[in-house]
């Protein structure tokens, strides 16, 4: 599922919930995956208003538990009530496994 937040009928930002993330290093699902809001519209709420948009969707599906990888944002899902599981090279990249209970 896309969820995209729009400001003035134009897309500033989007999110995706996805059942699982291309080779990943855990076998767990499902996924937020591909958070982005456009540079000029950042800090303004849009961000947060997408996840809590994805967690609400995975609820919806009956999941209990979301998923995300991220290299720079751990203080930013922390805030919105994400928690580390571990710490990870993924795809080359060192990367945090952060989980969501729902």
């Amino acid at each position: 599922m896309l969820l995209v937040a729009k400001a003035d009928c134009a897309p500033i930002g989007a999110c995706l919930l996805v059942e699982s993330e291309f080779e990943p290093n855990h076998d767990v699902a499902p996924w937020l995956t591909g958070l982005f809001v456009i540079p000029e519209h950042r800090n303004g709420g849009a961000g947060s208003i997408l996840v809590r948009a994805i967690e609400d969707q995975a609820r919806q599906r009956g999941f209990s538990r979301l998923n995300l990888y991220t290299s720079e944002a751990t203080g930013f899902y922390a805030r919105l009530g994400w928690s580390i599981a571990d710490r990870t090279c993924w795809r080359g990249v060192d990367a945090t496994l952060m989980v969501r209970d729902l």
